[in-house]
């Protein structure tokens, strides 16, 4: 990957116009999910994030999981240039509460079998099964958004909560380019990294190698 790509969008579309018709996502279930279609599920929830007044520097909360749908969703979220704030389904309802209330994002996403996790607020749920992710329901073109958000690499892209010995949330931010630093490099680093980050990595890093994510539906 070329030393200039800073962001997350950058990376994504380095690999896309390598690999438009190569697999993206192999699904447990035997489909696959080429970049093709990977791109244009990611502009239709693009759309619908706009729908909802998302734009850059909104914060969109995230429960993190392996399937498609969080993949695409979280992509599609650092697209608009809004903050992801990724939430562990382990979290008690305690620290899930804190957690929205100190970083009060804009819109929040969550499999309907676990609505009951979120306490009523300001913000916008979305069930993450329903955000027409893997659909192909909507057939006009206009509707794909190419540019949402003018994105730095100093700007902020993600923030984990990690929970101390103590039981207390410590809250840590990364950046477009440090995430796209730590999904391309080869070494192992001895800085410890946050469980959701090292989960993220996981899924995401193959995507900007053009290579395949496995995912579970």
């Amino acid at each position: 990957m070329k030393n200039n790509i800073n962001t997350i969008p950058e990376a994504l579309s380095n690999a896309y116009l390598k690999r438009a018709s190569k697999p993206a996502m192999i699904l447990n279930n035997g489909n696959k999910i080429t970049y093709n279609d990977m791109m244009w599920d990611i502009s239709m929830t693009c759309s619908i994030l706009k729908d909802n007044g998302i734009k850059k520097d909104s914060k969109v909360a995230l429960f993190m999981d392996k399937t498609p749908q969080c993949v695409e969703t979280f992509l599609a979220v650092i697209k608009t240039g809004a903050v992801v704030v990724l939430l562990d389904y382990s979290y008690s309802e305690n620290q899930i509460a804190e957690i929205i209330a100190s970083e009060n994002p804009d819109l929040i996403f969550v499999k309907d079998s676990k609505f009951d996790l979120i306490s009523k607020g300001s913000a916008t749920v979305l069930g993450i099964e329903d955000n027409r992710l893997l659909r192909k329901v909507d057939s006009d073109v206009s509707r794909s958004v190419t540019s949402l958000a003018k994105i730095n690499g100093n700007d902020n892209a993600i923030v984990t909560f990690t929970v101390t010995e103590n039981d207390l949330l410590e809250r840590n931010c990364l950046t477009h380019e440090a995430f796209v630093k730590l999904t391309t490099e080869v070494k192992r680093t001895s800085n410890p990294m946050d469980s959701l980050v090292s989960a993220l990595k996981a899924l995401v890093a193959p995507l900007f190698k053009g290579a395949a994510v496995k995912a579970t539906v």
